[in-house]
C-alpha cells in the first residue's frame, strides 16, 4: 500500500488521486503475489520456528542445525520480500515522476498566464506517493497480523513462535565468539 498526504487528498486533482489508487492497487498485487509464491516457504518457516523456540527457550539447549535451517529459510524470505519492496518502490517512484511532470505543466501554464513569476519550487510536490510503514519491516510478512494490519496490531501481544525465533536468530551469537548473526534490527 502507498500513502501520500491523507489530509490533502481531497484537494488533489483527480489525476493525482488516480495515480495514488493505481500505486495502491499495484503494491497490493505485488504483496499478494509474493505471499502466494512463497506460501510453502512460509509454512516451513512457521514449523521450523516452533522447533527453534522449543530448543532455545523451552529446553534451553542451543540447536545450531535447527537455527541454521531456520536462518536459511528466513534469508530466502527476506530476499524475496526485499525484491517485492524494491518493485513497490519502483511503482511509487514512477508515479512520483508523473506527478512531478503534471505539476511542472500546471506551473508552466500558470506562469504563462501571468499568475506567478518564479519557477516551480524544487521541493514542491503535492500528492507525493510514499510507501507506508508496512514496507519498512520485511519480516512482518511472516507475521500474519502485521503486513496488512493497523499500526499497533499484534505488537503488544505475546510474540508468536515466528517472532520469538526471529529474535533468537537475529541475536544469537555465532560459533566462535560474540559476533551476532549480522542482521540489523530496528
Amino acid at each position: 500500500m502507498a500513502s501520500g498526504t491523507p489530509a490533502d487528498d481531497i484537494s488533489l486533482p483527480p489525476y493525482i488521486l488516480g495515480l495514488h489508487a493505481q500505486v495502491g492497487r499495484g503494491t497490493a498485487r505485488l504483496r499478494s503475489r509474493t505471499l502466494a509464491a512463497h506460501r510453502a516457504l512460509h509454512v516451513r518457516i512457521q514449523a521450523e520456528s516452533v522447533r527453534v523456540v522449543t530448543q532455545y527457550t523451552v529446553r534451553g539447549e542451543p540447536a545450531p542445525a535447527a537455527l541454521a535451517r531456520f536462518g536459511r529459510m528466513v534469508g530466502e524470505w527476506r530476499s524475496a520480500a526485499s525484491v517485492c519492496r524494491q518493485q513497490a518502490q519502483q511503482l511509487a517512484d514512477e508515479a512520483n515522476q508523473l506527478i512531478a511532470c503534471y505539476w511542472d505543466g500546471a506551473w508552466a501554464r500558470t506562469r504563462r498566464d501571468g499568475h506567478v513569476d518564479e519557477p516551480r519550487p524544487t521541493g514542491w510536490l503535492p500528492g507525493r506517493i510514499t510507501l507506508d510503514r508496512t514496507w519498512a519491516h520485511l519480516d512482518d510478512g511472516l507475521l500474519s497480523d502485521r503486513w496488512y494490519a493497523p499500526e499497533r496490531a499484534g505488537r503488544d501481544a505475546d510474540p508468536s513462535a515466528v517472532a520469538q525465533a526471529l529474535h533468537i536468530l537475529d541475536h544469537q551469537a555465532v560459533h566462535g565468539g560474540g559476533a551476532t548473526s549480522g542482521v540489523r534490527t530496528g
